[in-house]
C-alpha cells in the first residue's frame, strides 16, 4: 500500500530540484550578483557558473520533473544530482576555509548546507521508495 506521506514528500522534494535548477541557471547566468556570464569582470572565477549553467541547472530541472512523474531515470538522476550537490558543496566549503570566509558567509553557509540537506533527503527517500519509479 502507497504512503501518502511518501508520495508528498516525494512531490515537494520535486518542486524544491526545480526551484534549486532554476535558481542555479538564474543566479549563473547573472554570475550571482557579479556581472552577466558572457561579459564577466576581470578576475573572476568561472568554473561554478558554467558548470550551474550546463550542468547543475538542467540536472535540477530534470530530476524535478522525473521525480514529480516517478519515472526510473528521475531516481537516477536523483542520485546523480545529489551527487553533484554534495561534492560541489563540499568544493565550496573547502574553498572558503581555506579563505577563511566560512564562518562569516551566510550566502556561502546556507545555500551549501541547503544543497547538502536536500541530497541527504534525496537518497533516503528515493531508496524507501525505489520500487515505485516506472
Amino acid at each position: 500500500m502507497e504512503d501518502p506521506n511518501q508520495s508528498y514528500a516525494l512531490k515537494v522534494l520535486s518542486v524544491v530540484y526545480a526551484l534549486f535548477g532554476v535558481f542555479a541557471l538564474i543566479g549563473s547566468v547573472f554570475l550571482w550578483g557579479q556581472g552577466f556570464l558572457l561579459a564577466p569582470p576581470e578576475g573572476v572565477d568561472l568554473a561554478f557558473p558554467v558548470a550551474d549553467t550546463l550542468i547543475n541547472a538542467p540536472a535540477s530541472i530534470l530530476t524535478g520533473v522525473g521525480l514529480w512523474r516517478m519515472r526510473k531515470w528521475g531516481f537516477a538522476l536523483a542520485w546523480f544530482t545529489a551527487g553533484i550537490y554534495l561534492y560541489a558543496s563540499v568544493e565550496i566549503f573547502v574553498q572558503a576555509a581555506r579563505e577563511g570566509v566560512l564562518l562569516t558567509a551566510f550566502e556561502i553557509t546556507i545555500p551549501q548546507t541547503a544543497a547538502v540537506l536536500v541530497a541527504v533527503v534525496t537518497m533516503v527517500l528515493t531508496w524507501k521508495n525505489k520500487a515505485r519509479f516506472a
